[in-house]
């Protein structure tokens, strides 16, 4: 009864064996299947960027770093001046906005207007979708000679208005450059990475 119950033990320990060479055999292929899409995934991410490379005519320093090339630099830097020169031009041009509109179109002398901003703000309304002056102060409850005065105001001159700064866009561009200045450096530091991995990878396979 012993020997037939070590025979029993160890058919099942064989069992046993058996199967785990069978579970580790699959996790060998399945890690080396997943080893093998890996490798071909780095591959296209170094084509990808060698596309990159071609597309943005970079070229290779002694160091082996790719860098832009200079024309294209030369215009980003263009780009910044002329950044620099519009905020500067708007910054004078709001300056001389207030200087303008009191020499075309001076604050009224006497006595004011008789009508609110509001009232102003309707007449303007009323003239632009085609109504009569007459009908505009019967509308307005206003005199027929303050609608005048009203509409002359607004047609003596168009004021100039201060300008903005687009500041969002700005902001954007910086960001957009930014992130072109690391470019160069971040492709250099993946195709050497990408390398390493490949050959690392070709020698587990």
């Amino acid at each position: 009864m012993e020997a037939a119950e070590r025979i029993a033990e160890l058919e099942a320990e064989l069992k046993q064996r058996d199967a785990k060479i069978k579970l580790l055999t699959t996790e060998r292929d399945e890690a080396q299947e997943l080893l093998s899409q890996m490798r071909e995934h780095v591959e296209d991410h170094d084509r990808l960027i060698e596309q990159w490379i071609e597309v943005f005519e970079m070229q290779q320093n002694e160091a082996g770093t790719w860098i832009f090339d200079p024309q294209q630099s030369e215009l980003w830097t263009a780009y910044d001046e002329l950044l620099k020169q519009n905020k500067d031009l708007i910054g004078q041009w709001n300056k001389f906005v207030p200087q303008y509109n009191a020499t075309v179109n001076p604050r009224p002398i006497g006595r004011p207007l008789a009508a609110s901003v509001a009232q102003q703000r309707d007449v303007v309304k009323r003239r632009k979708a085609g109504a009569s002056l007459r009908t505009i102060a019967h509308a307005t409850g206003l005199g027929l000679r303050t609608v005048c005065t009203i509409l002359e105001q607004r047609t003596r001159a168009n004021k100039l208005r201060r300008q903005t700064f687009d500041r969002s866009r700005a902001a954007a561009y910086r960001a957009r450059r930014k992130s072109r200045e690391r470019l160069p450096r971040d492709i250099t530091d993946h195709l050497k990475t990408g390398a390493v991995l490949l050959k690392a990878a070709k020698g587990i396979g």
